[in-house]
């Protein structure tokens, strides 16, 4: 699950980063809010919400994203099956503070789903919401930069959602005992305010429609 900080270790996208000790492997990874300049990205056609195929809608307290067919949504704090629990890290000595994360996303709208065709192991999975920038704030390029800082690999492009420039990352990584991928879109809804979707899969098994549902991110 892509973790980001939630208080101490977060951005609100998610958890990967609790899950992967704050995504400091030796201590040398960048801090996220530097001064650096923001990084420079490509430009691309705005996301349009438009999805072909599945259907289904995963909405959230301020945001809409529409399922790949096969997907499904779930709640990681009621659902005990090992593929949820794997999948959104709630196994190992991590998992009560993860929980705790997920509960207080949850309490802000935050909204899951996952890859039903996966039975067990590290499904693709996604989260969509809405959260404060905190201290590191939440302009497009405080949060361009936290991205880098935190996915050091990110390939930025800006794309814009409901009207409002915003940017798409892509990214590998190293999260506790896997290797996965992800594909996150953020847009700021105002000056301490960022709205997001987050998508990750085990490195190799990231499926062609999860590109559609990131393109589907719209504000309600």
């Amino acid at each position: 699950m892509n973790f980001r900080t939630f208080g101490f270790c977060a951005l609100a996208g998610g958890l990967a980063l609790v899950a992967a000790g704050c995504g400091d492997s030796g201590g040398e990874k960048k801090q996220a809010g530097t001064s650096s300049p923001a990084p420079r990205t490509s430009a691309a056609s705005p996301a349009t919400g438009e999805f072909a195929g599945g259907g289904e809608k995963l909405a959230g307290k301020e945001v809409n994203v529409t399922l790949p067919s096969g997907w499904k949504q779930v709640d990681p704090l009621t659902d005990g099956s090992e593929v949820v629990r794997t999948s959104f890290s709630l196994t190992g000595e991590m998992g009560p503070l993860i929980e705790k994360l997920l509960g207080e996303q949850k309490k802000q709208g935050v909204v899951f789903a996952i890859d039903g065709s996966v039975k067990s192991g590290y499904a693709p999975h996604a989260q969509a919401g809405c959260d404060r920038g905190g201290l590191t704030g939440a302009s497009l390029a405080q949060l361009k930069r936290k991205q880098v800082a935190l996915e050091p690999n990110s390939k930025l492009t800006d794309v814009k959602v409901g009207g409002k420039p915003g940017f798409k990352a892509t990214y590998s990584s190293q999260k506790r005992d896997v290797e996965v991928e992800g594909i996150t879109v953020r847009v700021p809804v105002s000056t301490d305010r960022f709205c997001f979707v987050d998508i990750e899969a085990k490195k190799g098994t990231m499926p062609p429609q999860a590109e559609k549902l990131a393109a589907s991110f719209t504000l309600a």
